[in-house]
């Protein structure tokens, strides 16, 4: 099962995840569930039904978490993430802030990926125009970064790319295009 877990103060978050969750509802047959963190972020073992978390956070001020994701980032610490596959998606401002763009996706990659998690859906850093970002790592962003701001002609397309890129990678992962989880068997489709 897939969730689609997000973070989001101004809205802008929760509707790209809406979108997400519809876009893979209508290319597979696994469940995907819409969750906000603010609902869970006392206790984050619910989530380890999922065997894919789909986590979006913007980055706020300098290079902080979304309020939400900032009080429940410390109970990550409790979780063993070794069976499960995260891919992460932000708002950044890349004018306003050039050298925190983005900065979330980092701080939330490198803690799920010392819990164990596996990550994919990394996203070039092509087609944008920053200083510095936390969110980068061997010239590749953790996850899809938007700009609402700055960016948001591209937000749809890029939704769709990143979408279609998840699906690939799930279906390339070692696990094969069918995986078991508590629902039965379903078929991840590229």
């Amino acid at each position: 099962m897939i969730a689609v877990v997000y973070g989001s103060s101004t809205d802008n978050t929760k509707g790209a995840a809406s979108l997400i969750a519809d876009m893979l509802r209508t290319k597979t047959t696994v469940p995907v569930d819409l969750i906000d963190v603010a609902t869970v972020k006392r206790d984050l073992r619910p989530l380890l039904r999922y065997w894919v978390w789909i986590i979006g956070c913007p980055t706020w001020n300098i290079g902080e978490l979304q309020d939400d994701w900032y009080d429940a980032f410390p109970l990550l610490d409790q979780l063993d993430l070794q069976e499960t596959i995260v891919a992460l998606f932000g708002f950044g401002d890349q004018q306003g802030y050039p050298d925190t763009f983005q900065d979330a996706l980092g701080i939330l990659g490198r803690k799920v990926r010392e819990r164990g998690a596996t990550i994919i859906g990394r996203w070039p850093i092509d087609g944008y125009d920053f200083f510095h970002s936390l969110g980068v790592e061997d010239g590749m962003f953790f996850g899809l970064a938007l700009d609402y701001e700055n960016d948001d002609e591209k937000t749809i397309a890029r939704l769709q790319a990143w979408v279609d890129q998840l699906l690939s990678e799930l279906a390339a992962h070692s696990d094969g295009i069918v995986r078991r989880d508590v629902s039965g068997t379903h078929l991840i489709h590229p």
